[in-house]
C-alpha cells in the first residue's frame, strides 16, 4: 500500500464498515460514530497504526455494549483484554481482510513490547499472561509471552492456576461483552478465594511450625515449660501437705524458663519474616503462592495496560508528533447542510452557453483524422493518383481518439468571506458547471460545500452519478475557510472513481484559513494525479494558490472563463 494513499484507505474502511473517519488534529479518538487519527506521516508504520486503530475501533463500535461499566480498574482492564479478543475475532469473522490487518498490528504491538510486562509486576504479569492466553485462540504468535509469564501468575496463584487455566479455555465461548466481565469477575473471585487460601494456610503452617520449635525445645506454645508444669504441681502437692517450696536452680530470676526464652524468640522471628514473595516448592511438588501478589492484582490500578486501543492512541499520537509544523493529510468529517432553491431562470442560458461550447470542443476533439500512409490493409481510392508521382502513401488510416472519461469534483467555499454576492455567485456557478459537464458523455462530476456549522466538515451536494438539482444549491455563508482540508476531502473522494482524468475545481474567494497547508494540499493533489484548479469568485488572490485559475465577478462572466480553464484539460 502506498502511504501516501492512507487517506483513501482510511475512508474506504470507514464506508466499509459504515463508520465516519477523519483526519485532522493531533489526537486519536472515537465517539460511536466518529473514528479521528491525527495528521500522521507517510511511513509504513503509521499505516498500519492508522488501518488497525480503524479495524479495532470500528470493531467496538459494531460489537461492544458500551453500557456495560466496571467497578474497579482492575476489572475494566480485565474486560478490556477479553472484550478485544471477542471484537476482533468477530470482526475477522465479518471481514476475512481484516483478520490480518489485526494479526500485522498485533505482531507489530508485540514487537514495540507493548504486551511485555515487569515479572515484579503482578498485574501487568497477569494481564500480560491474559493477553497471551486469549490472542493465541486467534492464531495470532503470542507463545513467547505465554512463556515468558506462565511461570510467575503459576508461583503467584499456587494451585489456583490450574483454575485459571480452565477458566480461559472458555475465551472462545464469549458471545457479548457482559460475557466479557463475567468471565473478569470469575477471573478476580478466583484470585480472592485463592488468596484467602493461601493466607489460611500460611497460618497453619505457623502454628505448626511454632508447636514443633515449642516441643523441640521443651516448651508448650503458651509461653509455659513442660518443667513448670511440673513444679507447679509439685508446688501445688506441698502446699496441700503444708510444705514450702523450695527454690530450684533451674529457674531464672524473672520467673521465665530458658524453654520460654526460646519458643518466645522463635514465634517473633516468625513473626518478622513471614513467608517470601518469591514462589517456593510446597509439599507434593504444589507452589505455595504469593497473597501479597494476589492482593497488589486485586487493589492496583494498571493503567491501560494490555487495552489495544489505549495502546494504539499513544502510538498513533506519537506518531503524529513526528510530522511537527510539515504536518499531515487532514481528512475531515462529512456533513449535513441545510440547502433551498436557487433561481434557474436566470442560470439556464448561461448553462446553455456553457453546455454548448463544451459540447462543442468535445465533438471535435473526437473527431478521426483521417490520412494515408504507406503502410495498412486498405487503400485510400481519394490519393491512388499519388503513384503518378512515386507517393507510396496510399493507405487509410483513421486516428482513434481518447474519450473524455473525466471525474471532476466541484468543491463551494460558503465560509464567512463568502458573504452576500459572494455565495450567491459561487452557488449559481456550481449549479451552472454541474449542470453543463452533466450532459458531456464520459464526463462525472460532484459538488460539495464547505465548512459546515463550525467545524471543518464538508458537506457533499451531488455525488458522482447523481443529477444536480437546483434545491440542493442555495446557501448561506459562514465560520472560517478550511481549505486544506476540504481539498484533502475532494482528492480522497477523487482517488476513488476509476477515470484516468480527475479534476478538482475550487470555487472560493481564495483567502483559506491557512495557506501554508493549503499549498501542501495543492502539492499533495498533483503527487495523486489530480489537476487542482481555482475559480476566484470576485477576487484575484487564486492566482497564488492553484496553477490553473480564472476569475468571474458574476455569473455572466463564467462561461467564457470556465471554458478557457477546462477546454485544455478535457481535450488532452
Amino acid at each position: 500500500m502506498k502511504h501516501t494513499t492512507l487517506p483513501l484507505v482510511a475512508k474506504a474502511l470507514g464506508e466499509k464498515y459504515d463508520i465516519q473517519v477523519q483526519i485532522s488534529g493531533d489526537q486519536a479518538y472515537t465517539n460511536g460514530r466518529i473514528i479521528n487519527l491525527p495528521s500522521l506521516p507517510d511511513s509504513k508504520e503509521a499505516a498500519l497504526l492508522a488501518r488497525g486503530y480503524i479495524d479495532h475501533e470500528s470493531a467496538h463500535i459494531r460489537f461492544t455494549d458500551f453500557s456495560v461499566k466496571s467497578s474497579t480498574s482492575m476489572l475494566k482492564c480485565l474486560t478490556n483484554i477479553l472484550e478485544d479478543i471477542r471484537i476482533e475475532k468477530m470482526m475477522g469473522a465479518k471481514y476475512p481482510g481484516c483478520r490480518s490487518n489485526l494479526k500485522d498490528l498485533a505482531e507489530h504491538l508485540k514487537q514495540q513490547g507493548s504486551f511485555t510486562p515487569s515479572l515484579q509486576d503482578p498485574p501487568q504479569t497477569l494481564l500480560s499472561w491474559l493477553c497471551a492466553r486469549g490472542r493465541l485462540t486467534l492464531n495470532q504468535d503470542f507463545n513467547d509471552i505465554l512463556a515468558m509469564t506462565s511461570s510467575t501468575v503459576n508461583g503467584f496463584l499456587g494451585n489456583g492456576y490450574k483454575r485459571l487455566l480452565d477458566l480461559t479455555e472458555r475465551i472462545p465461548n464469549l458471545v457479548s461483552t457482559r460475557d466479557s466481565q463475567s468471565m473478569a469477575e470469575e477471573i478476580l473471585r478466583l484470585i480472592r478465594d485463592e488468596k484467602q487460601q493461601q493466607e489460611q494456610e500460611r497460618k497453619r503452617q505457623q502454628d505448626q511450625k511454632t508447636k514443633t520449635t515449642c516441643s523441640s525445645d521443651g516448651s508448650k506454645p503458651d509461653g509455659s515449660s513442660i518443667d513448670q508444669e511440673e513444679d507447679n504441681q509439685t508446688s501445688g502437692t506441698d502446699q496441700q501437705s503444708g510444705k514450702p517450696k523450695q527454690d530450684t536452680d533451674d529457674s531464672s530470676p524473672d520467673g521465665d524458663s530458658t524453654g520460654t526464652a526460646a519458643c518466645k524468640d522463635s514465634q517473633s522471628q516468625a513473626a518478622a519474616n513471614p513467608s517470601p514473595s518469591v514462589p517456593e516448592s510446597g509439599s507434593g511438588g504444589q507452589l505455595d503462592g504469593n497473597p501479597e501478589a494476589l492482593q497488589e492484582m486485586l487493589d492496583c490500578d494498571p493503567g491501560g495496560f494490555g487495552d489495544v486501543g489505549e495502546i494504539l492512541k499513544h502510538e498513533l499520537i506519537t506518531e503524529g508528533e513526528t510530522v511537527g509544523n510539515r504536518g499531515g493529510v487532514l481528512l475531515p468529517p462529512e456533513a449535513s447542510l441545510r440547502t433551498f432553491p436557487i433561481d434557474i431562470h436566470e442560470t439556464r442560458r448561461h448553462t446553455a452557453l456553457l453546455r454548448a461550447r463544451l459540447s462543442g470542443l468535445i465533438q471535435a476533439s473526437r473527431l478521426r483524422r483521417r490520412h494515408a500512409r504507406r503502410t495498412g490493409s486498405k487503400i485510400d481510392n481519394r490519393v491512388v493518383h499519388r503513384l503518378a508521382l512515386n507517393d507510396t502513401r496510399l493507405f487509410l488510416h483513421q486516428e482513434e481518439k481518447t474519450e473524455v472519461n473525466t471525474a471532476i469534483m466541484i468543491l463551494v467555499d460558503r465560509s464567512g468571506s463568502m458573504q452576500h454576492q459572494k455565495i450567491e455567485v459561487a452557488s449559481k456557478t456550481a449549479y451552472v458547471v454541474a449542470e453543463a459537464l452533466d450532459s458531456i458523455p464520459g464526463c462525472f462530476a460532484a459538488v460539495a460545500a464547505f465548512p459546515v456549522g463550525n467545524s471543518d466538515g464538508v458537506a457533499p451536494l451531488v455525488r458522482f452519478g447523481e443529477r444536480p438539482c437546483s434545491s440542493k444549491f442555495g446557501m448561506s455563508a459562514g465560520g472560517g475557510t478550511p481549505l486544506a482540508q476540504a481539498l484533502y476531502w475532494a482528492g480522497v473522494e477523487l482517488l476513488k472513481r476509476e477515470e484516468p482524468r480527475k479534476i478538482l475545481l475550487s470555487v472560493t474567494d481564495g483567502e483559506p484559513d491557512d495557506l501554508r497547508t493549503t499549498k501542501r494540499a495543492i502539492r499533495w493533489l498533483l503527487e495523486q494525479g489530480i489537476e487542482p484548479m481555482g475559480l476566484g469568485i470576485c477576487e484575484e488572490s487564486v492566482r497564488t494558490i492553484f496553477p490553473t485559475y480564472g476569475v468571474v465577478y458574476s455569473v455572466e462572466e463564467l462561461p467564457p472563463a470556465l471554458f478557457g480553464m477546462l477546454q485544455d484539460k478535457l481535450t488532452k
